[in-house]
């Protein structure tokens, strides 16, 4: 560890300057510059810092994490600073931090040069962490021991402010074997008397910095003379390797054709102990467990490395609210789904209406897109995802395929390294498409809610038809796709819908049937009868109530401490009796029998004894769980969660499991090892489909 002394400028920190001020203009936001060396004690789960800053002016202050104490402080001048006079405790709505003045250290106008000695010890417990598409829980910001050493830039190990951006010149002293990653370039790698040092450097500005080091097996793939590839794995995977290896090969490719060139030097997949799925400026983190499922290289290994170009290096001007989830999702999991098939995409849009009409029953946890920061929920999710994805979704159909394109692709050239807004993507939409989008932008952006469509006064003629659009909630400027089928097969009018209410004829030979949005093209609240039960209509409720039918009290208590992690909460509302539970906005059902379990059975499904004969499937009890949603026979609307499992052991940790199918209606879970069935119960008839 380098000793510290008078502060010098040295030959890294001026070119970090340098970069830094070439890239300042285009930035938008002044850019601090770093350069750090940070050695890790593993065994006491302590780092020690040497930062060495210029700071631009006109900040009033630093921010540093909470967990860090500062032995020493330094300007350009050689003053040593007093850290009592400096620093200062504060909180917002992101947590606590410390804050540190500018004015007491002679930075506040001009800036200039900060030179920080700090020390930190983390070891937060990993236990806990969840992440799925359905949950993000538990997350841990820092920890430092032999299983790894993991600083996010939420830990704040960087003192930085968030009205700024930052470069990094990133030198970490390690324990032998315990390898790096961060953004940016390596551009050393040594080990001596067992210790290893690593340096990483960044030519861009970005918004954070976040590290991790472990004993990874280190391989890589030059895609070209600009760019390689990475893995970090625990362990040597050689066919897993290749797998990720290729599939990098194929997004970066797809995603240079449709957004520009790869912002960066690098791409590495990193396997984390913990549970995680994020996306950083040049590499990806994700869970052990996540990184080995079959179907990630092909979905959401390409969402992370579309984050490169949305969020990673055209960044979020989140006073409009964040665009970037949702645009993500249109360029990976839905575009995925429009390269697979239209049954693929269509089927797609409609989950995404189905989350929404899940998590969003309740109107105090909507909120419009202009508000969205971060998901935390299932109501955060289907919002800021979800309807933001379907609102590019309606600007790709209303300006077509290529403007739309043509417009991403310039808003990615004008942003690289600068914070975009909803604004801007409007702007370019509506200049590419040669339309006014502000009305548009308005109702979608800054109002809460979804539209609500009604059919009524449907009447064939010989050759026409004629109906009535009603909007049954607050009025949208809508264009509503309407689908008729006639002699000349399907023919689609997109019909425009500015006030409550409006009557329509059209001209159709031998007109048989009329649909209204049968391709879930709009973002709207869907009707009760478009819906079938599903695990998420309970996930998303308010108030969940519990019961067992079991006769056998270990079940019963297993059955309640099932209800307590399916709650996420000690004390929940659990009934004994086997009945459906009258009161909750949702109802599950722990090991049902008699007329209960027969009342809660769709046609599909059989269960008799031990036996479960679903979808020609036959099932045994003793070798399977099986969880299912149905409506409840009581009260019309609401659904009821059945879950049918006869050992103690496997019921107390089935709950957990469940977060990750909200989009099913049913799952047939293996007692061991092995697949999850799961599907979907049919759905009838939607009122917005009339046949003659």
């Amino acid at each position: 560890m380098p000793k510290t002394g008078f502060p010098r400028l040295t030959p890294a920190l001026c070119l970090v300057a340098v970069l830094a001020a070439s890239s300042a203009p285009a930035a938008d936001r002044p850019v601090i510059t770093h350069e750090v060396t940070a050695e890790f004690d593993v065994v006491n789960h302590t780092v020690r810092i040497i930062d060495e800053l210029m700071v631009p002016g006109g900040l009033d202050h630093l921010r540093l994490g909470r967990g860090f104490n500062v032995e020493a402080m330094w300007r350009v001048d050689h003053q040593m600073l007093d850290p009592i006079v400096v620093i200062r405790e504060a909180e917002d709505e992101d947590g606590p931090y410390q804050e540190l003045a500018t004015q007491p250290m002679g930075l506040s106008r001009s800036g200039g040069y900060l030179k920080l000695v700090y020390s930190g010890r983390f070891f937060e417990s990993v236990e806990d962490v969840v992440f799925s598409r359905e949950n993000v829980g538990g997350e841990i910001t820092a920890t430092i021991g032999d299983e790894g050493i993991y600083l996010s830039a939420g830990s704040g190990w960087l003192a930085g402010s968030p009205d700024c951006l930052a470069v990094f010149d990133l030198t970490f002293d390690t324990p032998a074997g315990f390898e790096t990653v961060t953004q940016g370039a390596r551009i050393l790698h040594a080990e001596k008397g067992g210790r290893l040092t690593t340096r990483w450097t960044t030519t861009h500005p970005s918004d954070g910095a976040s590290l991790i080091a472990n004993r990874f097996v280190v391989h890589e793939d030059p895609i070209r003379d600009d760019l390689v590839s990475y893995t970090f794995f625990l362990e040597d995977d050689a066919p897993l390797r290749e797998t990720y290896f290729e599939r990098t090969r194929t997004y970066i490719a797809m995603y240079e054709e449709m957004i520009g060139p790869y912002p960066y030097a690098k791409f590495a997949t990193v396997e984390n102990w913990f549970p995680t799925g994020y996306g950083m400026p040049s590499w990806t983190l994700l869970g052990s467990q996540v990184l080995r499922l079959p179907f990630i290289p092909y979905t959401s290994f390409g969402h992370e490395i579309a984050h490169n170009w949305w969020g990673n290096s055209v960044f979020v001007d989140t006073d409009q609210g964040n665009w970037c989830e949702g645009l993500t999702v249109w360029c990976a999991d839905y575009h995925y789904k429009e390269l697979e098939s239209p049954e693929a995409a269509l089927d797609y849009r409609r989950n995404v209406l189905k989350d929404y009409a899940g998590y969003v029953q309740d109107p105090a946890k909507d909120f419009p897109l202009s508000e969205f920061k971060s998901r935390h929920s299932g109501a955060t999710r289907a919002v800021g995802y979800g309807k933001s994805m379907m609102v590019f979704h309606m600007v790709d159909r209303l300006i077509g395929r290529e403007a739309f394109l043509a417009a991403l692709r310039q808003v990615a050239a004008d942003h690289q390294y600068r914070p975009a807004a909803w604004s801007d993507f409007v702007a370019a939409f509506g200049a590419r498409g040669g339309v006014d989008l502000g009305a548009f932008a308005d109702q979608w952006l800054r109002r809460t809610g979804a539209p609500e469509l009604a059919l009524a006064d449907v009447e064939f003629g010989g050759d026409e038809v004629s109906f009535r659009l009603i909007q049954a909630g607050d009025v949208y400027d809508l264009q509503v796709p309407v689908v008729v089928s006639g002699d000349a097969g399907e023919q689609e009018h997109v019909l425009p819908l500015t006030e409550a209410s409006a009557t329509f004829t059209l001209p159709v030979a031998g007109v048989r049937q009329l649909a209204v949005d049968p391709g879930c093209d709009l973002f709207r609240r869907l009707h009760p009868e478009e819906i079938e039960p599903t695990l998420r209509q309970v996930l998303g409720a308010d108030e969940v109530v519990f019961s067992s039918g079991a006769a056998d009290p270990d079940l019963v208590a297993a059955g309640r401490r099932f209800a307590e992690v399916f709650a996420e909460r000690a004390e929940v509302p659990f009934e004994t009796g086997g009945a459906i539970p009258a009161s909750g906005d949702a109802a599950v059902v722990v090991n049902p029998a008699g007329d209960v379990l027969k009342s809660l059975l769709p046609a599909d499904l059989v269960v008799a004894g031990q036996t479960v004969v679903l979808g020609g499937k036959r099932y045994s009890l003793k070798e399977f769980d099986l969880v299912f949603a149905a409506a409840d026979p009581g009260r019309p609307g609401r659904t009821v969660l059945v879950v049918l499992c006869g050992a103690p052991a496997r019921l107390e940790g089935l709950a957990g499991r469940l977060g990750h199918y909200g989009k099913y209606s049913w799952l047939v879970l293996p007692a061991g090892q092995g697949r999850v069935e799961r599907g979907n119960w049919s759905v009838g008839d939607s009122p917005l489909l009339a046949r003659r």
